[in-house]
């Protein structure tokens, strides 16, 4: 029988993904995913450079997508019309955690490995970027909308960040602990009412 490219690359994925999951980037070793996979470690290293490499291709079009999504999304809000009411341009920017939940849930098995097994790699620490980076998109938010509130400078970044984190937390906790995409979904719209009872209280709109 020939060799079957896409075949092994196919089996080194499938095997790469569960040890992932069972032992973490770390603890799994190209030894176990090749001997798992039926592959020769030299098979291996004809599809991918590194186990590094192996993780990369695993998760690597899952992030990019949800960064695209992210993206844009946060580009919509960017480009509100500040003429119109600033208590409705901030409830516009709780409108799209569903949009995330569904991609979250549409590739569950990546997330859950982004989550739970990217210590060592780059991916390491994924929600808490990800949160970093909602709470500097959210400064610059508040930022560029501050002429159509009076109370903007009383939106501290430690506030920020909080709101940032609990958003986030909210996203994936829910998948980690095997609840349903619908479950999230209600949990994830109790925290945006939560979120937003909080900041118009801030800023007294």
């Amino acid at each position: 029988m020939g060799y079957d490219y896409d075949q092994t690359h196919d089996n080194i994925i499938k095997s790469a993904r569960e040890q992932f999951i069972k032992k973490g980037f770390s603890g799994a070793s190209i030894r176990q995913i090749c001997k798992d996979a039926g592959v020769t470690n030299g098979a291996f290293y004809a599809h991918f450079d590194s186990k590094e490499d192996l993780f990369a291709t695993l998760v690597g079009p899952t992030v990019r997508g949800i960064r695209k999504l992210y993206e844009g999304e946060n580009q919509t809000y960017m480009d509100m019309d500040p003429s119109a009411d600033f208590k409705t341009i901030l409830e516009q920017t709780f409108t799209s955690n569903r949009v995330f939940i569904r991609y979250v849930y549409e590739n569950a098995d990546i997330f859950k490995l982004l989550l739970t097994a990217a210590a060592g790699t780059e991916y390491e620490d994924f929600a808490d970027k990800f949160a970093r980076e909602e709470a500097a998109n959210t400064k610059e938010f508040f930022k560029t909308f501050s002429s159509y509130t009076d109370n903007a400078e009383k939106l501290s970044e430690e506030i920020i960040r909080h709101i940032s984190i609990l958003v986030v937390s909210t996203l994936f906790d829910g998948l980690l602990e095997g609840k349903t995409e619908d479950e999230v979904v209600r949990e994830s719209d109790l925290v945006s009412e939560f979120c937003l009872a909080g900041l118009k209280h801030i800023l007294d709109i």
